[in-house]
């Protein structure tokens, strides 16, 4: 609530004699309260003189110090004052012995407060505007409450309803000038906290303003009506909007008050470092977002937990309270559940994982297995003696035991090992670097896997390398490999320079072995600017979109001779259509995080965004990946055109720097990538 005062200053005079006057400076116009008014008279006599400003203050001197030079004066409080100029004792026609001139001063110091419409119970924001002490205000808050000495803004809470009188007094808090006045009524009203809560927290509810102490309370999930005081503790156990209702018990003409709430859906969970394990090997239990720094666990094992930061460490049996973070070791094989409640066991709710502990056994069999090259490719260009290639495999088992083969190259045996791999774990097996693969020989070789333990059970694929006749490579700048680009930004291939390169050649592909092959229709594009091409509209408009296009350059030296390639790169363009759009990112606590690269603490984050579609769609998938992993897929049904559709999802926030990419598929045959949009987070 805002209130300014305005007056108009009233200058008037009575003039007693011919010549005899005071002069005021402004002479007319509004002058404020604090202003400084100057005032002369036009007679000149040599003699004592005074000058009473009709405030209780005055300022003597002799008759030339007020005959044509103004003596300034600041009136503390508004109003009508007389002055009055007095001569001692001579009097003339011309210069009588009294002067008088009437100012009106006026407010123009005013208080506001902030919210306009407070509660009971709320904290107040209270502001002196165009105050003369700003720094030294003397605040009566007509609840009892008195604050001498403080600035212009305060902060206040009343405790009870009704209607209050705001003064403040100027003047290094002098009470005997007129304060500046503000009026406050206080209404019931529900209050609570925290702002955003979530399923199973509890939440303080508080009634202020109420008549009575004792007040039915409806909490709006279909939980019974209780009677308590004015401040409760509640916990709903369903994410939606509920509205809280409370009257004084025993009032039947009164009408309740009442105050909806949010509650956040539940984010709490509990996380393994592995779900399967072997006897004496120490498991991590880390219970996620939740929001007391003590859980109640139980290992189910009933056991005592014995690593650093465990309940054993911490002189505690398993089944009672502990960190978040803790770890345990199991003695003997089988299945245990792990349970955890929040709050060291205030929450009801219980959060439970399941935890396998096999031991060692001769049988092992392949549960999933991949191989691909280092680039995580199945195929890769390298120059001639390269150390920069290898092999890998990744591989699950069920069992725990050893797995034994070979990697094959060009169909022939080259490197045999021998591991041990445990039942649930994914194990990757690499090619020795020394010596690593054969890369002496130009043209295409293949890597394969055979294992002999367990024998015939896997058939993996032909994995391709090229070896450049050369031992020259040239790194690629820009675009990033597998990068997607939107169709109207064109993009800019950037590359270093490579030893005896004068002239650069680029080539695109719709499929990856001409390039592989250079075969002799890849039609080469000169690059004018040496170490960067840009495509021109027609080149730009000739690569394929929605599908990946494959490209590579080359370095010739003055002669025309190749003397270095770069690796084969992809890249897809889209035509994008989809728009997703970031609307704020917060915490998982609902605290806003700011966007453009800020960083948080936060190791998860939720994405609050939209979505719109330039034409009907029956429906839409936005898939979201960390890094190369994907954590979440959302479904949008019966998309009218230009709609927008509102979003949330969470992503982990792991790592120094994580790249968030949301994809947008229009589901057809094959699905077709209509839109796309990147972002990266920041961790502190």
């Amino acid at each position: 609530m805002k209130r300014t005062l305005f007056f108009i200053l009233i200058v008037t005079g009575l003039m007693v004699a011919l010549l005899a006057t005071i002069h005021t400076n402004p002479s007319s116009g509004t002058v404020n309260v604090g202003q400084n008014i100057g005032a002369r008279i036009d007679c000149l006599e040599y003699v004592n003189a005074n000058m009473f400003w009709g405030d209780g203050t005055l300022t003597g001197g002799q008759d030339s110090d007020f005959y044509s030079t103004y003596r300034y004066h600041a009136y503390k409080n508004p109003g009508t004052f007389t002055m009055h100029f007095r001569r001692y004792p001579v009097s003339t026609p011309i210069c009588p012995q009294d002067e008088y001139r009437t100012v009106t001063i006026v407010e123009h110091r005013y208080i506001t407060v902030t919210p306009a419409k407070p509660n009971v119970g709320q904290p107040l924001t209270f502001t002196a505007v165009n105050f003369q002490t700003a720094n030294n205000i003397t605040w009566d808050m007509g609840d009892g409450t008195t604050y001498a000495n403080r600035g212009s803004v305060i902060l206040h809470i009343f405790k009870k309803g009704g209607n209050f009188t705001v003064r403040a007094f100027d003047w290094n808090g002098d009470t005997k000038t007129t304060p500046v006045s503000f009026a406050v009524t206080l209404t019931r009203g529900i209050s609570f906290s925290p702002a955003l809560p979530r399923v199973d927290q509890a939440v303080d509810i508080l009634a202020s303003g109420f008549q009575s102490d004792a007040i039915d309370w409806n909490f709006g999930d279909g939980t019974p009506l209780v009677t308590y005081s004015t401040a409760v503790s509640h916990r709903y156990q369903n994410p939606g909007v509920f509205t809280i209702t409370a009257k004084e018990h025993g009032l039947v003409d009164v009408a309740p008050a009442s105050k909806s709430i949010t509650i956040l859906p539940e984010n709490r969970s509990l996380a393994l470092s592995a779900t399967e394990a072997r006897p004496d090997e120490p498991v991590t239990f880390t219970a996620l977002n939740f929001r007391g720094p003590q859980v109640l666990w139980d290992f189910g094992d009933g056991s005592i937990a014995s690593a650093p930061g465990s309940a054993a460490a911490l002189g505690r049996r398993a089944g009672v309270s502990g960190p978040t973070t803790i770890t345990h070791v199991y003695k003997r094989p089988g299945n245990y559940t792990i349970s955890a409640r929040d709050e060291n066991g205030a929450s009801a709710k219980v959060f439970q994982a399941a935890l396998r502990v096999i031991g060692v056994c001769d049988q092992v069999n392949v549960e999933i297995a991949e191989i691909t090259l280092d680039n995580g490719k199945y195929y890769k260009v390298v120059p001639k003696k390269s150390k920069n290639i290898r092999a890998q495999l990744r591989m699950k088992m069920r069992g725990t035991g050893i797995v034994t083969g070979y990697w094959m190259v060009d169909g022939q045996p080259y490197q045999f090992f021998n591991e041990t791999v445990y039942q649930g774990q994914i194990r990757t097996i690499l090619t020795p670097e020394v010596p690593g693969l054969p890369v002496f020989d130009p043209g295409m070789h293949t890597v394969t896997v055979q294992l002999t333990r367990p024998a015939g059970e896997v058939v993996f694929p032909l994995l391709r390398y090229f070896v450049l006749p050369y031992e020259n490579e040239i790194v690629v700048l820009s675009p990033r490999d597998g990068a997607v680009i939107k169709e109207d930004e064109v993009a800019s291939f950037s590359w270093e320079s490579a030893l005896g390169g004068s002239y650069y050649q680029v080539a695109f592909a719709n499929s990856l072995f001409p390039l592989l092959r250079s075969d002799a229709e890849l039609e080469w594009r000169d690059c004018p600017e040496r170490l960067r091409y840009t495509p021109d509209a027609e080149t730009w408009g000739s690569i394929r979109r929605n599908s990946w296009t494959y490209w590579k350059v080359r370095a010739m030296d003055s002669g025309r001779s190749i003397v270095a390639e770069s690796g084969i790169q992809e890249v897809k363009i889209i035509v994008p259509g989809a728009k997703i759009g970031i609307r704020k990112i917060t915490d998982m606590d609902g605290r806003e995080i700011a966007s453009g690269g800020a960083a948080t603490r936060a190791e998860q984050v939720l994405i609050h965004g939209s979505l719109t579609y330039p034409a009907e769609a029956e429906y839409l998938i936005v898939r979201v990946y960390a890094g190369a992993a994907m954590v979440d897929q959302l479904l949008f049904r019966d998309l009218k055109k230009d709609e927008v559709r509102l979003f949330e999802t969470s992503v982990p926030n792991a790592g120094r720097e994580s790249r968030i990419v949301f994809e947008v598929l229009k589901s057809s045959s094959p699905s077709m990538l209509v839109g796309y949009e990147e972002l990266t987070l920041k961790k502190e």
